[in-house]
């Protein structure tokens, strides 16, 4: 339950972070929202990468979606994955 409602979380601000790319908010809250988008943007990517690049090429079409679900869901998605074995 406390997985999915991470998630869930996770969700909205990603939509809260672009959100703000079609419509900018006020002055003080854009700033904080770009650079929020700029870390989360970041460190899921290279989240993203070390799984990529780790994994065999077996791996990889057993299951196609695994690196962009790390990417959305980060460290919620690690522990499903935990939480499945």
């Amino acid at each position: 339950m406390f997985i999915f409602i991470g998630k869930v979380l996770y969700s909205l601000v990603w939509l809260f972070l672009v959100f703000n790319l079609i419509y900018p908010y006020p002055h003080p809250a854009n700033v904080v929202a770009n650079i929020g988008l700029i870390a989360f943007t970041v460190i899921h990517g290279l989240q993203a990468w070390m799984l990529h690049s780790t994994m065999t090429n077996q791996e990889k079409q057993q299951d196609k979606f695994k690196v962009l679900r790390l990417f959305l869901f980060g460290v919620f998605e690690s522990l499903s994955w935990k939480d499945k074995k």
